[in-house]
């Protein structure tokens, strides 16, 4: 993303809009919210590649269609008519964010934009449709369900780190709406999860890798391999990485709501996506690379705040809960 005015402009209004519709006490200030923020990130898209154009008509239209029917369902909501208005209006909200089984189109689109724009698609263009979400009262266990077993599984069969970060998206996301009746702990795991996205997003940018097997060349720094390392395995959930405190504080939570059979599912898909984050970690670190693995520990000296981030931040979450 070309650091210039007009891209910081379109970066503040994009801002601007989600505070919009953060803030907004009706449901026509929401949308013109959702609405600037759809305007500002689309230059935003468009780059020098040539699929990024398509990228750009793909997520204006998608967008569109999602805009149209949450105006439906706040009109039904404002005539009181018969029809479940919030089936509607949820829908929307899943269809923005690109949530199982409506996360096809961002799945499309994500190999042709930058990194850092495909952080602000995967975090900060979630956050008022999520806000929004917490204002209805509409059980999303069915979306909750297809988003754990797609993020899961599919993830399995990917080869670009792109798409991986995508479906590993669309799980998180689930683990996310779960918990969107407490707003303290979807902010929560909203804001540590951008932290270990935008950690992995910035090493895949440094190394310049796009596809799993680029992380068994041994062009790059020790340092950067390690720091790889346990960005992934705190993404994928190891303890006591501050991945894995996320999803035991959601799990507890579903227990606690004697949500049981979700929260077996939960645990059986995070065995899921752990696995094929240790297998890039493995390709990275213990397979492939050719560096004699006993001389791994002396290169650790300038393996900086990433992994101190990952380690320290378990146990001071587990401080600031009791």
């Amino acid at each position: 993303m070309a650091k210039n005015f007009n891209m910081l402009m379109f970066f503040y209004m994009m801002v601007l809009g989600t505070v919009v519709s953060l803030s907004a006490n009706n449901w026509l200030m929401i949308w013109t919210g959702l609405e600037i923020s759809i305007m500002s990130i689309m230059p935003m898209i468009s780059n020098k590649n040539f699929l990024s154009s398509e990228a750009s008509v793909k997520y204006f239209m998608i967008q569109s269609i999602s805009s149209s029917m949450m105006m439906l369902g706040v009109l039904l909501l404002l005539i009181n008519s018969k029809i479940e208005y919030q089936i509607i209006l949820t829908s929307s909200m899943m269809f923005k964010m690109g949530v199982a089984p409506f996360h096809n189109w961002i799945l499309e689109m994500i190999e042709s934009v930058e990194l850092m724009v495909m952080f602000l698609l995967l975090t900060i263009m979630k956050i008022a449709p999520l806000n929004m979400l917490s204002y209805l009262m509409f059980k999303n266990n069915l979306f909750i369900c297809m988003s754990l077993l797609i993020g899961s599984m599919l993830g399995l069969t990917q080869t670009s780190m792109r798409k991986m970060m995508c479906y590993s998206s669309i799980f998180n996301l689930s683990f996310i709406l779960a918990s969107i009746s407490m707003n303290s702990i979807w902010w929560l795991y909203m804001m540590i999860y951008s932290t270990m996205l935008i950690m992995i997003l910035l090493l895949m940018n440094k190394m310049n890798i796009n596809y799993i097997n680029q992380l068994s060349l041994n062009e790059n720094k020790m340092s950067l391999k390690m720091n790889m390392w346990l960005a992934m395995l705190s993404m994928g959930g190891m303890p006591p990485m501050m991945g894995f405190m996320l999803k035991l504080m959601i799990i507890q939570m579903m227990m606690m709501n004697k949500e049981f059979l979700l929260s077996i599912i939960m645990i059986v898909s995070s065995t899921l996506v752990m696995f094929y984050y240790l297998r890039m970690s493995f390709i990275s670190i213990l397979f492939s690379a050719s560096t004699l693995k006993w001389k791994i520990m002396n290169n650790m000296k300038s393996s900086s705040w990433i992994m101190m981030v990952n380690i320290t931040m378990m146990p001071l979450m587990l401080t600031l809960k009791t």
